[in-house]
């Protein structure tokens, strides 16, 4: 059984649990994957494992062991990364186990970065009969609108429509910077009228001056934006966290690629922030800004309160992690 990315929510409950996910757009998998775990975390699959290249030769064997349940009888959601090159036997003899359809204990997800398949191919044609697959294929203009919408419907309806206007004239056929924008509009958005400021232009200028500012590695102007959201909205505290995440996972993702405008392109970076981006890099090297991950970790724990720090400690360590990431 073959489905559209955007239709996958009308296949999930009726399709075998296993998914194949290949296709060009790397929103669309996200979405997938994380709609699939969802699922079936609601249905008391309670366990996650992953299986990357290294171990497709003991494919077979964790999937029989899996589906015989723990000891505690807990179900397991598994992922298969497939990162590169022509999908090996080791997931295409998958489907050739005799058991595979009584596997009752597992969920299995194959992530592939293959973006099409011959539906007539023998692997193909055997994993169609037990298996979902998944085309994340680039959308239609119309398609990427209905797609927004979808996504903003934590919005009231006019508002919903405002912005999927607004992302679609900006974004147009981008839809990593897309998702990037309704994950900020996730943390400001208010439905109560009285604060409907917070979603307006020019409450939103400063969380995006920030990234300018850190990129171009402006520590006297990123201080002064910080602080003036400190005193005046400190609520924006988990976008910051937001913004600087974002910053620093681009940054890692471009330098271990070889092409870094390419992947500063597919991190949904716009064509003129991109040389600020690479000087940014150069001036910080993976060593120093990988570690910085876990910080952010750690201070989206703190905006949530779960860390045990103050408010004045969380500013601060707001503040040290601005001067770190523009300082060299």
């Amino acid at each position: 059984m073959i489905c559209e990315a955007t239709s996958l929510k009308k296949y999930i409950e009726k399709s075998p649990s296993f998914f194949f996910l290949l296709g060009p757009e790397i929103v669309l998998k996200n979405y997938s994957v994380d709609l699939i775990n969802r699922f079936y975390k609601q249905s008391g699959y309670s366990e996650k494992r992953f299986i990357f290249e290294k171990d497709f030769k003991n494919i077979e064997q964790i999937l029989i062991e899996n589906a015989n349940g723990s000891l505690f009888g807990s179900k397991t959601v598994i992922e298969i990364i497939h990162t590169s090159g022509k999908i090996p036997k080791e997931i295409t003899n998958i489907f050739e186990m005799p058991n595979i359809s009584n596997m009752k204990n597992i969920a299995v997800i194959i992530r592939s970065s293959i973006e099409k398949i011959n539906k007539s191919t023998k692997w193909v044609t055997k994993m169609d009969q037990s298996c979902l697959i998944v085309q994340c294929n680039k959308l239609k203009s119309f398609e990427e609108s209905a797609w927004i919408k979808e996504q903003l419907k934590f919005m009231n309806e006019k508002d919903a429509e405002n912005y999927s206007k607004r992302i679609m004239d900006v974004y147009s056929g981008n839809m990593v910077a897309q998702n990037n924008e309704i994950n900020l509009l996730k943390l400001t958005y208010s439905r109560d009228e009285d604060n409907q400021a917070i979603s307006s232009d020019d409450a939103e200028f400063l969380p995006y001056e920030l990234e300018n500012k850190i990129i171009e590695l402006n520590t006297h102007y990123a201080l002064r934006i910080a602080k003036s959201i400190k005193k005046n909205d400190d609520h924006y505290g988990p976008l910051l966290v937001y913004i600087m995440g974002k910053i620093i996972n681009t940054a890692v993702a471009a330098h271990q690629n070889k092409n870094k405008n390419s992947s500063l392109e597919k991190s949904g970076i716009w064509k003129s922030k991109i040389p600020a981006y690479i000087n940014f890099i150069k001036c910080n090297a993976l060593k120093k800004i990988m570690p910085l991950q876990k910080k952010i970790y750690e201070l989206d724990l703190a905006s949530k309160g779960l860390a045990g720090i103050t408010k004045d400690q969380f500013w601060q360590e707001i503040d040290n992690l601005i001067i770190e990431l523009t300082t060299a």
